[in-house]
């Protein structure tokens, strides 16, 4: 949740829902994503998750987010 060397944190307001929402992950794991508010490179797509394990992954996400102050 918090970022490492090798992608972004999630614990930041860029990923707020009013900016990237729910869709946005279901998107980028699906058809991955092009890099454009991190240096980390483009997102390459995550085989193995199906649209139910992302939107469970989200939730999670969300909730992280809520309890840090991030709406």
């Amino acid at each position: 949740m918090k970022g490492s060397d090798k992608g972004p944190p999630f614990l930041h307001p860029v990923y707020e829902p009013g900016h990237h929402g729910d869709a946005s992950f279901q998107m980028a794991v699906k058809y991955g994503s092009k890099a454009h508010h991190w240096k980390f490179g483009d997102m390459r797509p995550i085989e193995g998750l199906s649209p139910d394990d992302v939107a469970h992954i989200t939730a999670f996400v969300r909730q992280v987010q809520r309890q840090s102050g991030i709406q």
